[in-house]
């Protein structure tokens, strides 16, 4: 059994599809000071289709923004790009296109746009990246800002001070880098520190709630190329013609992907 490379990936994705801890996030961000969980709707794009576009987290609050964070262990300038690109297809969700041809002007909400790093190069701790560095001419007719956050743990910053489950959840990668650089194993080194924020308090709420989901989510490596060239020959193997068992594996690649989103 494999350990998946993306675990801090899908931790942050774990931690964060929750309303309490996102409301949290929020208002670290924002400076705000929301209270009701209430008031959030997520509207993460989950991707039913291996070619559908699927972001790390999204989520509406008080039907007035609607804030897309991304998860990254290497910065990608390219990032404005995909923004743009979730931000379009979020808006053909949440909004009916009938309405864009009425007279007058649609409400709709507002954008956001977060990244938060934390791979082992050395980046700032708070910076912006924008659509019009990428435009091969220059243009006022559109602009797309992200901010970027370096979340890899240190006391003093902002972000993880004003926000504690964030912070939780740096200590946890941060302990984790910290056994690997003392030779262990990657699978030693998560299961080293799932133990030892269960012994001080860290990450309390969600270990406790959801610890056996947390060492399956970071042994498991689901390598789903494998997946479908197994299947794919399976269905050869059956007699099929080969564009029937290509079809029999994309069905079965695409219930796949539903039971590992619930």
């Amino acid at each position: 059994m494999k350990v998946k490379r993306n675990y801090r990936d899908s931790l942050f994705r774990s931690i964060f599809n929750n309303k309490k801890n996102l409301l949290s996030l929020y208002n670290a961000l924002e400076g705000t000071d929301y209270t009701d969980s209430r008031e959030i709707r997520i509207t993460t794009l989950r991707g039913t289709f291996f070619n559908d576009l699927k972001n790390d987290i999204s989520f509406q609050i008080r039907n007035q923004y609607i804030v897309l964070l991304e998860h990254q262990s290497t910065v990608n300038e390219n990032m404005p790009l995909r923004c743009l690109f979730y931000i379009g297809k979020l808006y053909q969700k949440i909004v009916d296109e009938r309405l864009a041809y009425r007279e007058h002007v649609v409400k709709i909400p507002a954008p956001k746009f977060y990244v938060f790093y934390n791979g082992s190069k050395d980046e700032p701790e708070e910076s912006e990246l924008h659509l019009s560095d990428a435009f091969a001419a220059e243009s006022g007719a559109l602009e797309l800002s992200v901010k970027v956050y370096n979340i890899n743990y240190e006391e003093n910053k902002r972000l993880l001070r004003q926000c504690h489950v964030l912070r939780d959840y740096s200590i946890f990668v941060s302990r984790v880098r910290e056994n690997l650089q003392q030779k262990q194993s990657l699978a030693q080194a998560i299961h080293e520190a799932i133990d030892y924020c269960r012994t001080h308090d860290i990450m309390k709420d969600f270990l406790s709630e959801k610890v056996k989901e947390v060492y399956d989510m970071v042994n498991i490596e689901w390598n789903m190329d494998t997946a479908k060239e197994v299947w794919l020959e399976e269905g050869k193997a059956e007699g099929k013609a080969e564009g029937k068992a290509e079809g029999k594996t994309e069905g079965r690649m695409e219930t796949a992907v539903e039971l590992m989103k619930e």
